[in-house]
């Protein structure tokens, strides 16, 4: 049987999901991995059999002659890579990329002019296509079980990384017609990341087809909703949802119906990877082609576009940028700062701020400068860099939010102290690898010494809490209020006789950190 060579770069989570989906493909030879933190591209290619890992995907696609690649990426990174891909020396003749398809919209449109133009097969994950529950809502639709398709409700956190599979739901239900027009709102409450990009707190899209059936898409984790999706029609409605479908007709109760694919190791996803290939072969075009994704991602853009000129926006899309990123830059939507405060409850129990929220008070910075704004601690933008209380703490809890870049690599030292230029202390790693096996070396573990009790998959650029406790020689850390770490130094030789007392301190050696809401709670 003919094979295609494939790679995959970006050895995170998703990567991982399109190689086992490439795994259980028989036209497909597992050539070589790729990700800039070298021990996760070698332990996705020991895992699944792939013969060769890169940390430089030049070097991987110029060596390799690959005929198909996944793109498992942030979104700042699709549009270069993918022209990369696109202009190397030997094109593939797929490339599988992860959603959404980009900051901007030209850069989406960008994709997809350049790869049509070389040949090239571009997809995107809105692999709810291929879902047990989703593919059957659209088997029911298209059997008429609800009558004439009139009116789609959609519910998801925000319109960009969550949104973009809801909008291509939408055109998945309506025979992927163009829509004519869309009209919304945005709001920005909070500053929020997902992969690095910048997302509404909440947001609202209303969408019309030339077929009269329109669309609507709530967001914002504040959203009530009876269901992630509910398709109204002249005769019934559907719900559908991860876990079931649920159908009602005209003069009947609500009834489950069951689903009628089955299941495969990674479900969607690896119906889409193997799908994907089979189009190679069967020379077809496949239901997540980058055509089909640039509708989706029109409507996001569009509802950006929408909020900025207040008013309906006809299509197809005439603008490049991000109306949103646009509209933050130009400080015509403003991100509330925000405020360094205690409660009640916090100061009852003995919390007090170790950041004011405005400035570096009671702090001291090596290395690459520290920044303070709108309530938020900035480390690691300009280069690596170290910053640490101007007091010294014994027993103790500290307790705050933060988040992180693509493969930041950085550290909470408890009890520290200077030795030789560096760095000591009990050293927590903070280090943005979501994948397994769990090592020392894996976030909220004892770097280099003690392995988390559970992986805290830290990362992805949202808003995490981290909790450290020092008492005697017992150390706890708590992941997002779950405990991932609770040891006596006493059991260990490297941390047994550690200074008793010392600075708490962030280091960061690649990558930045965002810090807010850095609490102190001293133990007696």
């Amino acid at each position: 049987m003919e094979k295609v060579r494939v790679g995959v770069i970006g050895c995170g989570g998703r990567g991982h999901a399109h190689a086992l989906g490439y795994s259980q493909s028989p036209r497909a030879e597992l050539v070589a991995t790729c990700d800039s933190h070298l021990p996760a591209a070698e332990s996705m290619a020991q895992r699944y059999g792939f013969a060769k890992a890169y940390s430089d995907y030049h070097e991987m696609l110029e060596k390799e002659r690959l005929d198909v690649v996944s793109m498992c990426l942030w979104p700042a990174l699709h549009c270069p890579v993918v022209l990369d891909c696109a202009n190397a020396s030997h094109k593939p003749r797929l490339i599988n990329a992860e959603k959404p398809m980009a900051p901007t919209f030209g850069e989406a449109v960008r994709m997809h002019e350049v790869c049509t133009a070389a040949g090239i097969q571009l997809t995107f994950s809105h692999q709810r296509r291929f879902a047990r529950t989703f593919r059957l809502a659209k088997d029911l639709i298209d059997e008429g079980e609800i009558g004439d398709l009139q009116r789609m409700e959609m519910n998801c956190s925000n319109l960009f990384d969550w949104g973009t599979h809801w909008f291509d739901m939408m055109l998945f239900y309506n025979h992927d017609i163009d829509p004519d027009w869309v009209m919304g709102q945005i709001d920005l409450s909070d500053d929020q990341l997902v992969f690095g990009a910048r997302i509404e707190t909440a947001g609202i899209a209303y969408v019309k087809w030339p077929n009269n059936v329109s669309g609507l898409l709530t967001t914002g984790s504040g959203t009530a909703a009876p269901c992630e999706i509910r398709v109204i029609g002249s005769r019934g409605m559907i719900d559908v949802g991860h876990g079931q479908v649920r159908l009602l007709k005209a003069g009947a109760d609500w009834q489950v119906v069951p689903p009628r694919i089955d299941k495969v190791p990674g479900d969607d996803t690896s119906l889409h990877i193997m799908d994907s290939i089979d189009c190679l072969f069967e020379n077809r075009t496949s239901t997540l082609c980058s055509a089909n994704a640039l509708r989706a991602t029109q409507l996001i853009f569009g509802t950006y576009e929408s909020a900025r000129s207040r008013k309906r926006v006809v299509l197809p899309l005439k603008t490049e940028d991000s109306a949103l990123l646009t509209m933050v830059q130009h400080g015509e939507k403003a991100i509330p700062a925000w405020p360094a405060f205690l409660t009640d409850e916090e100061k009852a129990a003995g919390y007090e701020l170790l950041f004011n929220g405005q400035d570096l008070t009671g702090w001291t910075q090596v290395g690459a400068p520290w920044s303070a704004a709108h309530g938020i601690l900035f480390g690691g933008h300009e280069g690596p860099s170290v910053l640490r209380t101007t007091r010294s703490l014994t027993d103790f809890a500290v307790i705050f939010e933060c988040r992180v870049d693509c493969r930041t690599e950085a550290s909470l030292f408890l009890r520290g102290y200077d030795t030789d230029g560096a760095l000591g202390g009990i050293e927590v790693s903070l280090i943005e690898d979501r994948t397994d096996p769990i090592t020392t070396e894996s976030a909220c573990g004892i770097r280099g010494v003690v392995a988390p009790k559970q992986h805290p998959r830290f990362g992805s650029s949202r808003w995490f809490w981290i909790e450290a406790r020092c008492q005697g020689d017992n150390v706890k850390v708590l992941f997002d209020e779950h405990e991932v770490l609770d040891i006596n130094l006493a059991d260990y030789p490297e941390l047994a006789n550690l200074p008793p007392a010392g600075f708490i301190a962030i280091e960061t050696r690649v990558g930045w950190i965002d810090l807010r809401n850095i609490m102190l709670q001293p133990l007696g």
